[in-house]
């Protein structure tokens, strides 16, 4: 009996692979560096201006925040190893998707009297807001080469 050949070895990823990998990982550090202090604070503010019903909302706010950011760069991670133009429609897709979803959400508890809808409004805007700043500040640090040949 011979023995059964060896698994082919794997192709080499492309050289923009190993780039965007690490930018979604330096975004996404940067980006949790700068939202969740200011997710806490939100939520603080929220309880001392708004009571029980602004904690409740400024919580959704900040669940919804900081889930659309990670799956920016959840998306990034997913799409790496296709081409440069896969990852650019990975992203503009998963931005259509997280502003659909948030649509729906709105649209669904609107005139709700569940949370705050103020907290939950300006949580939401800050956290984002803190999101997109850290990943900028993320993209920046990594010094990702303009051309990856």
């Amino acid at each position: 009996m011979s023995e059964p050949a060896p698994p082919p070895a794997p192709e080499p990823d492309a050289p923009h692979v190993k780039t965007v990998l690490r930018l979604a990982a330096a975004m996404q550090r940067h980006a949790l560096l700068v939202a969740v202090p200011v997710a806490v604070i939100s939520a603080v503010a929220a309880v001392v201006l708004r009571g029980t019903s602004g904690l409740v909302g400024a919580l959704i706010g900040i669940v919804l925040g900081l889930t659309a950011g990670l799956i920016t760069t959840a998306v990034m991670r997913g799409t790496a190893r296709t081409s440069p133009a896969g990852v650019m429609i990975g992203a503009m897709a998963s931005l259509a998707g997280k502003i659909l979803l948030l649509m729906l959400f709105l649209v669904a508890f609107r005139g709700t009297t569940l949370f705050d809808n103020r907290a939950f409004a300006f949580t939401l805007l800050a956290v984002t807001i803190a999101w997109i700043a850290g990943e900028v500040v993320g993209f920046v640090r990594a010094k990702a080469p303009v051309l990856d040949l």
